[in-house]
């Protein structure tokens, strides 16, 4: 198994730290120490915290966008893909819970610049869903008025898991994922059996 670079530790260390105490909360001194690294050394690697923040941001939109991606470029009806994405979503909070919830996090307390750059990361993932809603209305599979309204319905539902969801607990994101769907197909307008 290859070693984590320097840096991966400390994005590691600051997601963990953002994830549990919050952005403004966690200073570079915390992230250093969880790190094993001093803070004075930090710099070397990242220029600011937000730098930190957005980073993490950015590499789990990735995961989120890589996990969905192929789902909705692929030839199923629509509501099978909105299935398969809500199980992919999911996937990504149960294997990466501190970077998900960093990304989900619009941390007031970060400059206008950093929000609007973690914000525009989301909305790309965000195009996704919209792409399948639109594709599922247009071909009468969903009957919604409002694709963008469905959208936020479903992510955050789909997101609010990472308050209670615990990886190895009762229920695996599957199980949730196998529970979710037909809530979320009736939200829809798809009857199922």
């Amino acid at each position: 198994m290859a070693r984590k670079s320097r840096k991966a530790i400390i994005i590691q260390a600051a997601a963990e730290l953002f994830a549990e105490k919050g952005f403004r909360a966690t200073t570079v001194r915390d992230i250093a120490e969880v790190a094993g690294i001093l803070s004075g050394s930090l710099y070397a690697h990242i220029a600011t915290k937000e730098d930190l923040y957005l980073e993490i941001v950015r590499r789990a939109a990735q995961d989120f966008t890589s996990a969905v991606a192929p789902i909705v470029e692929g030839a199923d009806s629509p509501e099978i893909k909105l299935e398969r994405m809500i199980a992919a979503h999911l996937s990504v909070i149960d294997r990466s819970r501190a970077w998900a919830r960093v990304y989900m996090d619009d941390d007031n307390q970060l400059s206008d610049r950093t929000r609007g750059r973690a914000r525009q990361l989301r909305r790309a993932y965000e195009r996704l869903w919209d792409k399948v809603l639109q594709d599922g209305m247009s071909s009468g599979v969903f009957s919604v008025d409002d694709e963008s309204l469905a959208r936020l319905f479903i992510l955050s539902a789909l997101n609010g898991v990472i308050r209670w969801y615990r990886p190895g607990g009762r229920l695996a994101s599957t199980d949730v994922a196998q529970a979710f769907s037909p809530l979320v197909l009736r939200v829809l307008g798809v009857s199922t059996p």
